[in-house]
């Protein structure tokens, strides 16, 4: 009997230490998670483009701490509509939070590739192309060839 108390108490100790280490990390992704939709916000209403890009930046660096027990169809879906973002360094940045999320967002795939020709053809060193090239990789999708760009003088 003497032995068995001890015994209890190491399994009561290790059972309370398991229950709330659990719990710390499920508040850490709840916490997350609400940082995650207030960021989404912020892209979708910033007064500035630098303000809804340095948002939509900081969607792609949350997307990289996301487990995939987080990632829903709804968290997928509210992401790929910030595509439509009439801004592309905040589409690049999106693309790119897409891609940190990996093939559990395939489901944001068609819309990527429904924008890449165009933004292919966009003039600058870095476009949204090479965010959704991005995101198309690391979900495990085939690289689209290159469109031919018709430049126009102007």
């Amino acid at each position: 009997m003497k032995l068995l108390v001890p015994k209890l108490r190491s399994m009561a100790l290790c059972f309370v230490l398991s229950a709330a280490a659990g719990m710390a990390q499920n508040s850490g992704e709840h916490g997350r998670m609400m940082q995650i939709k207030v960021t989404m916000d912020k892209v979708r209403s910033g007064r500035t483009v630098d303000a809804r890009t340095d948002a939509a930046e900081h969607l792609a660096n949350l997307a990289q701490e996301v487990s995939s027990k987080e990632i829903t169809e709804k968290l997928v879906a509210d992401l790929t509509s910030l595509l439509d973002s009439p801004d592309d360094s905040v589409r690049y940045w999106v693309a790119r939070a897409l891609g940190n999320l990996g093939p559990a967002a395939k489901a944001a795939v068609p819309k990527l590739k429904e924008m890449l020709p165009a933004a292919d053809c966009l003039d600058g060193a870095i476009t949204s192309a090479s965010g959704i090239r991005y995101a198309l990789f690391k979900m495990g999708i085939k690289q689209p060839p290159r469109p031919k760009c018709v430049t126009v003088a102007g």
